[in-house]
């Protein structure tokens, strides 16, 4: 039973979430017959929180999918509108919007007005910003489990099992600068490639395919390319505090989003993007099949 205070922190009710996937999980294995000491349930039940978690959020990716999709044909729109509000381009270079206060206020509510009609959204980072609170919780209670402390619905027994639990003879609770030796290292290198190169593929076929190529110009344009490199780029210099197991949910999860993205590149693809041409020729293709 969580304590008076728990009851009005929400982070010990995602704490008991993340703790009773991890706990059923990890039972459910162990009746399969995998050894409940062992570090492969412990895996097993971090692989099954990352499923767990990632079909919670289906519903609002693909309600994101739909939305970019409308965003995406009110896109000439836009660009029209954002073109009556613009200054006239200097020799070489680009136009710019206005900088007069009223007609930028104006531009925003024209701008408001044709998301509205359209019922698009912008907030296409919302699946994985939701996923911050529970990688916060996961941590907490393998930071908990290392102690050998009860956290959420993780019993002191469970938690010292999970705590002595070892992958390739790294403790999942240990990271790459501390507790988890060379075997540590070698484990938390091999996570942040996958979790790297994963990252990497998803945003680059996000980009060249599911990129209209009129939205990749200027310098807009310009910082959608630099995060294929970027965002891994972060992921991998953030990763040397992180322990194993969250490491082991950011594999898990980033190998996640790229079979997602492939799926959806290939059966909901965003009008006007070369993955939406592609899907038109394939089904052009089984039409004129006899």
């Amino acid at each position: 039973m969580p304590s008076s205070w728990s009851l009005l922190n929400p982070l010990a009710w995602l704490e008991s979430a993340v703790s009773g996937v991890l706990v059923t999980a990890h039972a459910l294995l162990g009746a399969l017959g995998l050894d409940p000491a062992s570090g492969g349930a412990w895996v097993g039940a971090v692989v099954v929180l990352v499923v767990v978690v990632r079909l919670a959020l289906l519903p609002l990716v693909l309600r994101q999918v739909r939305a970019s999709h409308r965003l995406a044909r009110i896109a000439p729109q836009l660009r029209a509108l954002q073109g009556r509000y613009s200054r006239p381009a200097r020799p070489g270079g680009r136009q710019q919007l206005t900088r007069d206060p009223a007609e930028l206020a104006r531009w925003r509510a024209e701008q408001k007005a044709l998301h509205a009609e359209a019922g698009a959204s912008p907030l296409s980072l919302l699946p994985v910003l939701l996923q911050v609170p529970v990688m916060i919780a996961l941590a907490r209670v393998l930071d908990g489990a290392a102690r050998g402390h009860a956290v959420g619905l993780l019993s002191p027994l469970l938690a010292v099992q999970a705590g002595a639990a070892t992958v390739l003879g790294a403790p999942l609770s240990g990271s790459l600068v501390g507790g988890g030796g060379a075997a540590g290292a070698v484990l938390a290198v091999g996570l942040v490639v996958v979790v790297a190169v994963a990252t990497w593929a998803t945003t680059h076929l996000q980009l060249t395919r599911g990129t209209a190529p009129e939205a990749l110009e200027g310098p807009v344009g310009q910082a959608q390319r630099m995060t294929v490199w970027l965002v891994p780029l972060v992921m991998a210099a953030t990763s040397a505090a992180v322990p194993l197991g969250l490491l082991l949910y950011w594999a898990s999860s980033a190998v996640w989003s790229l079979g997602q993205g492939l799926a959806l590149l290939r059966w909901l693809p965003t009008p006007g993007t070369p993955a939406a041409a592609a899907r038109e020729r394939r089904l052009a293709e089984r039409v004129s099949t006899p």
